[in-house]
């Protein structure tokens, strides 16, 4: 984390061409960090976005106030990007897509987007990410489009999703997690724990994850990253467009923000 949870908009689209040059393993996952965290941050942001428009719905709606056209197709448009079905209509529809719609459309703390992210890329230094800019090993089934995995001799039916930058693909990872049926348990207890004022509860969140990768070792890599470097200070970070130009004190705890 960085001095007053304070991260600068700097977003970047790729890994730098040298970061493999990095020979100091802890300057380079701390390099990582700084990465992927802003583009964590800005995501939040535009979920809460997205979020705020069905909240908005849902007070018109338990108002008694009638649903406008705009209204309408926003919800069956997120419906459709949040994967959520119904064959119910009229009022009993918009009731339940607007409940289910509050459940998916939240945050994804960022020490679970960054844990994710490091575990898969081995902390941005496998071969693959340079290519597809994929942080979280996403495939695509049957079709050409995409790269070849390294390797791969016997199974030709996948290839590796090949992203525009890394945002893209971190965005695809949060929408496979608030829309996947695999997630719903962690949806639902990210939901109440937003009832009792958490809205952050990326510890409680990160069990729910684990079914996430086919690594026999998944859940202890996570737990493990996700304590040694403290990646749960993050989730108290707000994104900055000031740029902090003083020196970082090595101890953080000596660090004071001047006022």
């Amino acid at each position: 984390m960085l001095p007053s949870h304070q991260y600068p908009m700097i977003f970047l689209k790729n890994i730098p061409q040298n970061y493999d040059k990095i020979t100091d393993e802890a300057e380079r996952n701390a390099l990582f960090i700084k990465i992927v965290a802003p583009l964590a941050l800005k995501l939040n942001q535009e979920i809460l976005i997205e979020r705020k428009q069905i909240e908005n719905i849902e007070t018109k709606f338990h108002n008694g106030k009638k649903l406008s056209k705009k209204d309408i197709n926003l919800l069956e448009e997120k419906a459709k990007k949040y994967d959520v079905f119904t064959r119910l209509k009229d009022t009993s529809r918009y009731s339940l897509l607007i409940s289910e719609l509050l459940k998916r459309i939240d945050q994804i703390p960022p020490s679970i987007t960054i844990t994710a992210a490091a575990i898969d890329t081995n902390w941005g230094t496998s071969q693959s990410i340079r290519q597809t800019n994929s942080l979280y090993k996403a495939y695509v089934w049957y079709t050409n489009n995409g790269l070849k995995p390294t390797g791969e001799k016997e199974d030709t039916s996948y290839r590796l999703k090949v992203y525009p930058d890394l945002y893209a693909s971190i965005k695809d990872f949060a929408l496979k997690l608030n829309s996947q049926r695999a997630f719903e348990m962690m949806r639902v207890m990210r939901s109440e724990r937003r009832q009792v004022g958490d809205q952050n509860p990326g510890f409680l969140m990160a069990p729910y994850i684990y079914g996430y990768s086919p690594l026999p070792n998944y859940a202890g890599l996570f737990d493990y990253t996700l304590a040694y470097y403290e990646l749960l200070e993050i989730d108290k970070s707000t994104l900055v467009d000031n740029m902090i130009t003083e020196a970082i004190a090595k101890n953080f705890d000596l660090y004071k923000v001047k006022k």
